[in-house]
């Protein structure tokens, strides 16, 4: 027995063994199976995190664990992540492992997964990442695939999708989804047992919230026929806030004909405190002691099949009779609630669905408001009709519904009635479309936590088949004020199909800061992106003005007051033609900086909404240096010297650039021309000014007043180019030119002229570099050199003239001594010019001192002095030769 026990043990002992270093030995196995397969597939980024393998979780199947598994686009939707995925659990059947004939998966769980689908404005969507079928080298097997699916449980825990269709207009989260499916899914028919629940679901279409936060559960069993591929509904239950219900009936999803279903929804029982859950605000706050009561009927089914172009035969219908409902803190509630509602379709063509409220009305304080709509063939034509009339006294609404950190006050009344076809309005078939009412607004008031308060005195829309007429309307917002009388065209195709609204606008305003309406970053609030992103965010850059591209607008603007940024604008006067993503602007005229400046161009966000384009022209006159450079960020940047100017300056400008999320411009794309002339400018303080005026000695530079100074200039490639321009004070001018970096750096040139017989330099040639900071300025010595040079030589050259002359007017006897004389006092006046030259040297190098700079410019004037005083010496010892020479020979003919 010992023996056979230590048999066992010892067999115990290498089983276990196995158990924990086979796992080990085909983990690298499996996880490159799983990468490969993926990127066979699809074009895109994956990765996984890590994978784990464990054959005692799932005894006796093997347990793989894959943790932190991604997936992430590329080009357009490089920053987003399609996918992430926490925790995926596989059990796989134990043999399968050991074989080259794949792997047998029998359940799968799914822990914290977060989906984000993109479908961009052109259609793209971010999860068409499979690879088309040219750009795969060989074709993908499919009949051999490495995995087998004989699932009999999937779970998903904590799942939360959403859905951003920006082509289609709609959005939806689903946060917090669980779902377990238990049964035999491998075998031709199951009894399959699922729950779900969503945590809260966001439905919005065109923005508009249809479904908001709203929790949804249920609990099916279903006869899954998988073979026929059809799903009959067995017990079962669902749940939609508060609202209980089931489904009974089919769906069959047959391999090779369209989807068909025959389903009904009951709702035995149901309230109107069921019915009211629905609504999001009500839904929201105090619920359970809200008091309900009313009669309710709400009936749904589909039956028949569903393709991509046809619908089943459906309808849903919602009856609501003397319905009414009251917060029990509240004095007040609102009665007589009266609707009556339907969706269907007999099947068939989508353009066959209607909509039909036929009625709902309400009563809240004795303040009647009744509504009627219907919608007919709406994808082809929309045909409807609409009614809205009665009285909304805004400020009693706190009397019937809990408001917190908000406030409201004024008037509503509505009177209107619609009806027709959209194609009469886009054929301009204006007599056979009726449209006609008012709408109007009074001592309306809205003061929110957070928000500038909202005050309308009085507005009036008024209505017809061609145009909507906004009358003179004055709208507060917070400081912020704005009076409008605008006429809008083509109002229903844009308000239905999104088509271009027609409008003539009159604006006027005494106060308005653009700042407190600027767009803010939008991101959802969602563990996906606390855990999945890092640099993909979704957001709408900070300050950016979109103009829309489907209004085409004319406006005129008086605008006594704007604040932008830094910037203020007062009396801005002009007009606007606002149209295709473009504002193009002719004369606009402002005060700004201290001065005035119209402006011609285009603002345009077209081509990119984020990226804003600017291309325009300014006449500025009388801006003021301090407060330019303290309201625009741009000189901050590129030419930081305006803060130390005192004066103002003129002149015209023209730019092209991009603009960043602040509205300022990208300077990297900058380019630009212009002039700037001013008088009277003081440049004391310039730190360049002050390093020339050391440098050169010239103190008096430190107190440099330019006169009518003239500056041209260009931006490009990120550096200010200026062509050379002068600097005058008195009889000091300063010459300079070079350009500016978007580091601040400079690259300069600059020639300072001084005033004749100053002294034997009368100009200075200069270099600046470093940056606006921290200048650096030097003196070009060789220039200097040069100056001196020429300025001695001249002066010897003129005494050693006078000498010559003296010389040649002697009596000459006869030519040879005549020739002897003119050499001798040639060579003494070569020796003398040499002589002076050394002298003139020596001064040059005592009157340097100890300036090293100085010094040295003067040793080396000196050398050529006495180099240029040996050359003269030897050219006139020469001349002398020539000129006895020429007189020998008039001896020799007989000349005088």
């Amino acid at each position: 027995m010992k023996k056979i026990a230590k048999i066992i043990g010892v067999a115990l002992v290498c089983v276990v063994a196995a158990m924990v270093i086979v796992p080990i030995a085909f983990k690298d196995k499996i996880k490159a199976v799983v990468i490969g397969e993926a990127n066979k597939l699809i074009n895109a980024e994956f990765g996984i995190e890590d994978l784990n393998i464990s054959l005692f979780r799932e005894f006796p199947q093997a347990s793989v664990g894959i943790e932190g598994f991604w997936l992430r686009g590329k080009e357009v939707f490089a920053h987003d992540t399609l996918a992430y995925v926490g925790d995926v659990e596989v059990a796989v059947n134990l043999k399968s492992i050991f074989g080259n004939g794949g792997f047998d998966i029998t359940k799968i769980l799914v822990k914290d997964t977060y989906l984000k689908a993109i479908v961009l404005e052109d259609g793209r969507a971010n999860w068409d990442i499979m690879y088309p079928s040219e750009e795969i080298e060989e074709p993908i097997d499919t009949t051999t695939s490495v995995f087998r699916i004989l699932l009999k449980k999937v779970a998903v825990e904590n799942l939360n999708i959403i859905y951003d269709d920006r082509q289609g207009g709609m959005y939806a989260d689903i946060s917090k989804l669980g779902i377990t499916c238990s049964g035999d899914m491998a075998a031709d028919r199951a009894l399959l047992d699922l729950q779900a629940a969503i945590g809260a679901l966001t439905f919005k279409l065109e923005g508009i919230p249809l479904l908001n936060k709203v929790s949804m559960s249920t609990n099916l069993n279903i006869d899954a026929d998988f073979a026929n591929g059809k799903y009959t509904l067995k017990e079962n239950s669902m749940a939609l806030n508060a609202i209980q219900a089931n489904i009974d009936g089919w769906a069959a999803i047959p391999a090779d004909a369209p989807m068909s279903m025959d389903l009904r929804l009951n709702t035995s029982d149901i309230q109107f405190k069921e019915i009211l859950s629905l609504v999001p605000a009500i839904y929201a706050k105090d619920f359970e002691g809200l008091k309900a009561e009313g009669t309710v009927s709400l009936y749904a089914y589909a039956k028949g099949e569903l393709t991509e172009t046809t619908l089943p035969q459906f309808e849903a219908a919602l009856k609501v009779s003397d319905g009414n409902f009251r917060y029990p803190a509240l004095p007040a509630g609102v009665d007589d609630i009266q609707i009556k509602a339907t969706v269907s379709n007999p099947g068939g063509d989508i353009d066959l669905t209607q909509v039909n409220v036929e009625q709902f009305s309400l009563n809240m304080l004795n303040n009647p408001f009744a509504m009627t709509a219907q919608v007919k063939t709406p994808i082809s034509d929309p045909d409807f009709t609409a009614t809205a009339k009665g009285t909304l006294d805004l400020g009693k609404i706190k009397e019937v519904y809990p408001l917190e950190d908000i406030t409201l006050e004024g008037i509503l009344k509505a009177d209107m009635g619609f009806g027709g076809r959209l194609s009469y309005i886009e054929k301009e078939q204006y007599d056979r479309f009726k449209a006609n009412g008012t709408l109007k607004l009074q001592d309306m008031q809205v003061s929110m936590e957070g928000i500038p308060e909202v005050a309308i005195e009085q507005s009036t829309f008024a209505f017809t088949p061609r145009y909507l007429n906004l009358s003179e309307t004055k709208v507060l917002v917070g400081e912020n004020d704005i009076t409008a009388d605008c006429r809008f065209e083509n109002y229903m195709a844009f308000a239905l199909k999104g088509e271009t609204l027609k409008g003539q606008l009159n604006l006027k305003s005494q106060r308005m800061n653009l700042n407190d309406f600027m767009t803010t970053t939008e991101t959802e609030d969602t563990e996906q992106e606390q855990e999945t992103t890092t640099n993909s965010e979704e957001e709408t850059a900070m300050g950016v003005l979109v103009v829309p591209k489907n209004i085409d607008f004319n406006m005129n603007v008086d605008m006594k007051e704007i604040l932008f940024g830094n910037i203020t604008l007062r009396n801005l006067n002009g007009k606007l033609i606002v149209k295709d993503g473009t504002a193009d602007m002719s004369n606009l005229s402002m005060q700004t900086m201290g001065g005035t400046a119209v402006m011609s161009g285009s603002y345009s966000t077209a081509k990119d909404e984020t990226t804003p384009e600017l291309k325009a022209s300014f006449a500025l006159n009388g801006l003021s240096f301090a407060q330019t450079f303290k309201e625009l960020d741009m000189v901050r940047q590129m030419a930081p010297i305006f803060e130390k100017l005192n004066g103002d300056f003129s002149g015209k400008i023209a730019v092209d650039t991009e603009l960043d999320n602040t509205m300022s411009p990208k300077l990297e794309t900058l380019t630009a021309s212009g002039s700037l002339n001013t008088r009277d400018l003081n440049l004391s303080g310039v730190k360049i000014i002050s390093q020339i005026a050391d440098v050169t000695g010239h103190k008096e530079l430190n107190n440099l007043s330019a006169k009518d100074l003239n500056v041209d200039f260009t931006i490009e490639d990120g550096r200010v180019h200026t062509k050379p321009f002068d600097i005058k004070m008195g009889n000091i001018n300063l010459n300079l030119n070079g350009t500016t970096g978007l580091d601040q750096s400079i690259d300069y040139v600059g020639k300072l002229k001084l005033p004749a017989n100053s002294s034997s330099i009368n100009t200075i040639d200069l270099k600046i570099g470093g940056k606006f900071s921290s200048p650096k300025v030097s003196i070009d010595a060789q220039s200097i050199a040069t100056q001196v040079v020429e300025s001695v030589a001249e002066n010897i050259a003129e005494k050693a003239v006078e000498t010559v002359a003296k010389e040649l007017g002697i009596d000459l006897a006869n030519a040879e001594k005549q020739k002897e004389e003119l050499v001798k006092a040639a060579q003494q006046a070569a020796q003398k010019l040499i002589d002076e030259a050394e002298e003139q040297k020596a001064k040059l190098i005592s009157k340097a001192g100890s300036n090293a700079l100085k010094k040295l410019a003067a040793e080396k004037a000196g050398d050529v002095l006495v180099a240029e005083a040996k050359e003269q010496g030897d050219k006139l010892i020469a001349e002398a030769e020539k000129k006895g020479n020429e007189l020998i020979e008039k001896i020799r003919k007989g000349e005088k």
